[in-house]
């Protein structure tokens, strides 16, 4: 059975989320030693738990994201590799009047049992200092850090 549907339903209760505040949406589709990395980007983490990730989710989202506006899904591409979802795809974010800033991910899904047990995103190589300078240009006032 195809892990891709159950990938796609947690991106939805994510997207669920971040429209309506409520993070527990999230909670069923994460192992309880749920371990998140971000890398390549300067706000590089790794977060320990379900409970510490979707608090990181919601603190990122809320210092970052939402005071942007966001097109996430750009050229997406998602497969399946055994117990993994692979999601390679861009996201753009615009500000006032700063111009927009887009960075590409791969979006890694490692599944255990029928939930995520490891979620990685792996910013592509020039990203890490556009971003960074983006954010010295721009970024007043936001914070997309998850810890």
């Amino acid at each position: 059975m195809s892990l891709i549907p159950q990938f796609v339903a947690q991106r939805a209760a994510f997207e669920e989320a971040y429209q309506t505040g409520q993070w527990h949406l999230l909670s069923g589709f994460f192992a309880d030693d749920l371990v998140y990395e971000v890398l390549n980007m300067p706000f590089h983490c790794r977060l320990e738990g379900r409970a510490a990730v979707i608090s990181g989710l919601q603190r990122s989202v809320e210092r970052f994201d939402q005071l942007c506006r966001r097109t996430v899904g750009i050229g997406a591409v998602i497969r399946e590799e055994g117990a993994n979802v692979l999601v390679n795809s861009g996201i753009r974010f615009e500000r006032d009047d700063a111009p927009p800033i887009e960075v590409r991910l791969w979006e890694i899904a490692t599944y255990h049992e029928g939930k995520i047990r490891r979620l990685m995103d792996i910013y592509d190589a020039p990203d890490h200092d556009r971003f960074a300078e983006w954010m010295a240009e721009w970024g007043e006032g936001l914070d997309p850090s998850y810890a």
